[in-house]
């Protein structure tokens, strides 16, 4: 008996390792095969990041879907409960190459999103991606984020340089909303010519670097000025920019230089 046991528990063995060979030799050939360039993607607030899904469905997709979580749960603003079903991918698609964009979004900064891409194809086998999404506050979020008080204006190309901010305007707030629009507060002093003129947009340059604001007289809607300031420091404690100004009427120079800066109010 202890013969034949040592005879056959080779064989089985032998046995198994075959199976387990031809399982090997006949992978799941016809499963989808995806790809996602990137997979990683960074960004500012309020711009937009991209990536592509590509790869092969040998049994045509029948059903996609993109899921979203922020801080591993299901974002409820997304598709359904989370998940988008993806249409205007042909039913029985066997070559896939999607272009995906995403607009970066201020609450979502510092925090987890993750997007999960799923096909599934017409025998029910299915493939998966997942991507990363990591949101930075851009300058324009910063901006907006809160109303500026102006504490200094420095007349820089004054002789020596001088402090030029008016008493009257040390209570002043402005506030840069995400649209565009501005709103000032004139506070308790308030200066001779508050008020006289409209001020209508702002933006801040893709690099950062240029702060542009608009305005318009309150005698004349068509009479508009555009200001354009040249941005020193943009933090979530400061802000300094600085314009040039032609003051050749009140016989001065035609680039005067004045620093501004704005702190949280």
């Amino acid at each position: 008996m202890k013969r034949l046991n040592a005879i056959l528990f080779p064989l089985l063995i032998i046995g198994a390792m075959g199976i387990n060979s031809c399982k090997k030799d006949n992978p799941d050939v016809d499963k989808p095969v995806l790809t996602l360039k990137p997979d990683n993607v960074s960004g500012k607030s309020g711009f937009n990041v991209n990536t592509v899904l590509s790869g092969a469905v040998p049994n045509g997709v029948q059903n996609f879907y993109i899921s979203k979580t922020v801080n591993l749960q299901p974002d409820s603003s997304w598709g359904t409960n989370g998940t988008l079903k993806i249409t205007d991918i042909a039913a029985g698609t066997t070559s896939l190459n999607y272009g995906f964009v995403y607009t970066l979004k201020d609450e979502e900064v510092d925090k987890l999103v993750g997007f999960n891409y799923r096909i599934e194809d017409s025998k029910g086998k299915a493939a998966e991606k997942d991507l990363t999404v990591n949101t930075i506050a851009s300058g324009a979020q910063i901006i907006a984020s809160h109303p500026w008080k102006i504490i200094s204006v420095i007349w820089e190309t004054d002789d020596p340089p001088s402090e030029n901010i008016q008493d009257c305007a040390k209570d002043d707030t402005w506030t840069y909303r995400r649209d565009s629009t501005i709103g000032i507060n004139y506070g308790a002093s308030g200066c001779l010519f508050d008020g006289f003129n409209i001020f209508d947009k702002w933006t801040l340059s893709e690099d950062e670097k240029t702060f542009t604001r608009t305005y318009h007289s309150v005698f004349d809607a068509t009479k508009v000025t555009t200001e354009v300031y040249t941005v020193k420091t943009l933090t979530k404690d400061k802000m300094v920019i600085e314009i040039a100004l032609d003051l050749t009427v009140f016989g001065l120079g035609d680039n005067e230089l004045f620093e501004y800066t704005y702190v949280p109010y």
